[in-house]
């Protein structure tokens, strides 16, 4: 009966320390950082926004967190600012802001020890406001869509704490606007969007 209860106790402290070891393996993976960026953005093809803007530039902050065999999710805040190009496009509206939001799960891939990539897909939100030019108020418009990527990263230092980012995504825009004639609808309501970003990231 006691040589049963020792290997009893011995069976159950090797599971309880197998699984404490699979637990900590886990969460030493689990890593944290954050990036603030800067970004310019333009829209491609025959739309909207390609015709009405030139350009959007913009300034935000991202945070990623490592979950597990360099998986992890992350989302990033930019504020654009827009410049007109084309004012009878547009209307009676002043110059359009923007805040972005980029919800998406990334894979690291290491080149070097200096050196890193990471795949980016997910999804962006939009929320555009524009001034009406007699200051009556503002025209409002939401909307969103697919957004996929990539980030050159380059190690810093030689701890890993700090890295420069470049990245580069395509944004993928809808803002559903109804019209009968699918053509006008698809003009206004939908656009790829290319933008381009640097950023200092601190890892903790």
């Amino acid at each position: 009966m006691i040589k049963k209860s020792i290997l009893f106790f011995i069976v159950i402290c090797s599971i309880s320390v197998s699984a404490q070891r699979r637990k900590q393996d886990w969460t030493e993976q689990v890593k944290f950082s954050v990036d603030p960026h800067v970004k310019v953005m333009a829209s491609l093809g025959n739309n909207f926004l390609n015709d009405a803007f030139g350009y959007f530039y913009g300034f935000g902050l991202g945070l990623n967190t490592n979950l597990y065999k360099n998986f992890g999710l992350g989302v990033e805040y930019t504020y654009f600012l827009a410049n007109i190009k084309d004012r009878d496009k547009f209307g009676y509206l002043g110059a359009p802001s923007m805040n972005n939001f980029d919800w998406y799960v990334f894979h690291k891939d290491k080149i070097s020890e200096e050196f890193f990539v990471e795949e980016i897909l997910g999804y962006s939100t939009y929320r555009m406001k524009s001034p009406y030019l007699d200051n009556s108020g503002d025209f409002n418009e939401g909307n969103g869509g697919l957004n996929l990527g990539a980030k050159a990263i380059y190690v810093l230092d030689a701890e890993g704490f700090q890295e420069v980012v470049f990245g580069a995504k395509l944004n993928f825009y809808n803002s559903k606007i109804g019209n009968q004639k699918p053509d006008i609808a698809k003009y206004y309501s939908k656009a790829t969007l290319l933008n381009f970003s640097v950023a200092y990231r601190f890892n903790f």
